[in-house]
């Protein structure tokens, strides 16, 4: 017997499936039964090394692979599993990753048997057993643009972070992708710095008919009053509208509670109202729906939503595309019309086709495996089942009728003074019976007609301020990547761990996302120097680059040849970098100039910590004087008055002495924040505290 016969003796006929998620072994193992051997590479398995000169950019970006020390774990079993086989096939995810985390496991594995690659988009018996039908090969376009993704984040990673840290401070980095969403959280905060606060005022009438409803005044003796989008950023009043004063208000609120002015209905207007439903679950809107309806980060999000297809209960989460294939789509529709009814199913299929930028169409919308399942409360945490409810909520809206009723709006006289009231009532629900907006509720007004009195139950002066631009939450930057085309479905929750790990933080119990004041010197080091590479265009249009290697309409040489070196005249990233190491003075360009103290004159200053200190921390310096101020204080926080009150009080300050030891207890700055102390106990207070308001029994 030959050597070769005495391997294939030992051997069972069995085939190696190789996927990347551990959750998904004994799914699939029961699924093939037992001559399948089912493995997880836990994600990658190697990467190229975080140093400098990992890609050789003058020799085709040529960049080795290394395995990680789980990966050669990873590859020592599959060696010893591989013995006992003779099929491999590969089953990874179905995107850039998926690709390159197959080949880099055929490169480090060098099989001697049959190599096939399967992929299948949800967890069930049908999806895979097809799937290992008809198998393909390894897509090497595919591979190419997942390794020239890794090149550049290398690049920008390692090279511009490099500048980063000697620019800025020794502990901080930059990304490409990371780079642009940070100089979005960056520049809202600016937006919100800049903003003047404006007042306006108005009446508020409860009207009691039954029902009761209220109505809002919008004009005085011709006079538009002004709302919120009648002022600029900058406090100015725009347009005509006016701004009555409070005495001119409760004048009318006197002569409406008085009866000396009646308030008659003056028109009533009756409109349509239809309303759709919304297109079905991508990544990105699960993300954001995750973040609004359930409070999830957008980690949690998609560890829950990786969970759910492991376990084969949805179809595979990471695709931008809002589309359903046919087959689902009726699918979708025959559940319709099984759970409510013919009727209540949409006249023709929704949602038949992939608009915008960036779509990839790899996969079809998240949905369900199993229509007929509503609820998988029982078999799952509650956290995954809340979020399988909303993606079934979801699916099954999306082939329903629409919903459809009457908006009437009421226009009010009362002397000189206009009022308005607008309701909507829903005749048919259609889709509202699964998913219904949480910002919408039907206000119900009563039948009246023109010329009828209207009896006042109360009314009272409102006043109101305009409100600066909201925050980013999590999901709200993770819409505004996607409108933008930044980032993929597959980067969004790994970019927005990196803005938390070390540029942006949330005060507790909130969830919007606040820079650090390294965060401010970080951007503003790039916005100088690498203006290019934080242009929202630039980056989107590199994520498009990509998909051109993917679609075989580049090269990975030429996209990467472009980005560094540069085109058309256009300098590269490399003599990007050169010309900010040689002309930006740091000390001048990346501090946040405060103002004058008012006393002294002297130019307050924020800083964001010394050179080449991972313990370095922002400081304020005015005049002789320096004080390191926690990273996680809020640019509104360093005004002028905030900044003198903090440089006018010796740190520690004392707030007297316990009552029982008799030691001191002070409050003070520390690395992480406030604290306070009292012999050798010490306890951080929280972000958003104030020390100068805590007392001596606060800190006890």
């Amino acid at each position: 017997m030959t050597n070769s016969q005495k391997t294939q003796s030992t051997k069972s006929s069995k085939t190696l499936v190789i996927v990347e998620s551990p959750n998904k072994v004994k799914t699939i193992e029961k699924i093939l039964g037992d001559r399948y051997v089912v493995r997880a590479t836990v994600g990658h398995i190697a990467d190229i090394p975080e140093k400098s000169g990992a890609v050789d950019v003058a020799n085709g970006f040529a960049a080795p692979y290394v395995l990680s020390e789980r990966g050669e774990a990873v590859i020592a079993q599959l060696k010893v599993d591989l013995h006992f086989c003779d099929e491999l096939v590969l089953a990874t995810d179905d995107d850039r990753e998926g690709e390159l985390i197959a080949a880099l496991v055929v490169e480090f594995l060098q099989p001697r048997v049959p190599v096939r690659r399967a992929v299948f988009h949800s967890v069930t018996k049908d999806s895979v057993v097809a799937a290992l039908a008809s198998p393909r090969e390894l897509n090497v376009a595919l591979v190419q643009a997942a390794k020239a993704r890794r090149v550049l984040d290398r690049l920008v990673g390692y090279e511009v972070s490099g500048v980063v840290r000697k620019k800025v401070r020794g502990d901080l980095t930059a990304g490409r992708v990371q780079s642009a969403a940070l100089r979005m959280v960056v520049e809202r905060e600016l937006e919100r710095l800049a903003f003047v606060t404006s007042v306006y005022r108005g009446v508020e009438v409860g009207v009691g008919t039954a029902p009761a409803f209220t109505a809002r005044l919008v004009s005085m003796a011709g006079q538009r009053l002004a709302v919120g989008k009648d002022f600029s950023a900058m406090g100015d009043l725009v347009g005509d509208a006016v701004v009555p004063s409070v005495a001119e208000l409760e004048g009318v609120v006197a002569e409406l509670m008085s009866g000396a002015l009646c308030m008659a209905v003056a028109g009533v207007t009756k409109r349509k109202a239809t309303r759709s439903p919304l297109a079905p679950f991508t990544m990105s809107s699960l993300f954001q729906e995750a973040g609004n309806r359930l409070g999830m980060s957008t980690a949690e999000a998609r560890v829950v939503s990786q969970q759910l297809f492991d376990k084969g209960l949805i179809t595979y989460p990471r695709t931008d595309v809002a589309v359903h294939e046919p087959a689902s789509r009726r699918a979708i529709r025959d559940e319709v019309a099984r759970r409510f009814g013919v009727g209540l199913v949409s006249p023709s299929e929704r949602f038949v086709s992939a608009k915008g930028k960036a779509m990839q169409g790899a996969h079809e919308a998240i949905r369900p495996t199993d229509l007929s399942v509503e609820s998988v409360a029982a078999s799952v945490s509650a956290r995954e089942a809340a979020m399988y409810a909303m993606v079934w909520q979801r699916t099954i809206a999306s082939q329903m009728l629409n919903a459809t009723g009457s908006t009437t709006t009421l226009r009010l006289v009362a002397g000189e003074c206009e009022f308005t009231a607008s309701g909507t009532v829903y005749d048919e629900l259609g889709y509202r019976r699964v998913w219904a907006s949480r910002s919408t509720t039907d206000v119900t007004l009563p039948a009246l007609g023109e010329g009828e009195i209207l009896p006042v139950a109360s009314a009272l002066v409102t006043e109101h301020t305009t409100q600066p631009p909201a925050r980013f939450t999590e999901a709200s930057l993770v819409a505004e990547m996607e409108e933008r085309g930044i980032g993929r479905p597959s980067t969004y929750a790994a970019t927005i761990a990196k803005l938390r790990e070390r540029s942006v933080f949330v005060r507790r119990g909130e969830r919007a996302l606040i820079p650090r004041v390294t965060a401010l010197a970080v951007h503003r080091l790039l916005t100088l120097g690498f203006s290019d590479l934080v242009d929202y265009g630039f980056t989107a249009d590199m994520e498009t680059r990509l998909d051109a290697i993917a679609s075989g309409d580049a090269t990975r040489e030429e996209v990467l040849g472009e980005f560094w070196f540069g085109v058309g005249g256009a300098r590269g990233l490399e003599a990007t970098i050169a010309t900010a190491l040689d002309e930006i003075e740091a000390r001048e360009t990346v501090c946040l100039r405060v103002g004058a103290h008012p006393v002294t004159g002297d130019e307050i200053v924020v800083r964001p910590g010394k050179l080449f200190k991972g313990t370095g921390r922002p400081y304020v310096s005015c005049g002789e004087r320096n004080l390191s101020i926690p990273d996680e204080t809020p640019l509104a926080d360093l005004g002028v008055e905030r900044v003198v009150r903090l440089l006018d009080v010796s740190w520690p300050r004392e707030l007297g002495v316990h009552p029982v030891s008799g030691a001191v207890v002070t409050v003070a700055f520390g690395r992480f924040g406030g604290y306070v102390r009292c012999g050798d106990e010490t306890r951080s207070l929280r972000s958003d505290a104030d020390l100068f308001d805590i007392d001596l029994a606060g800190a006890l």
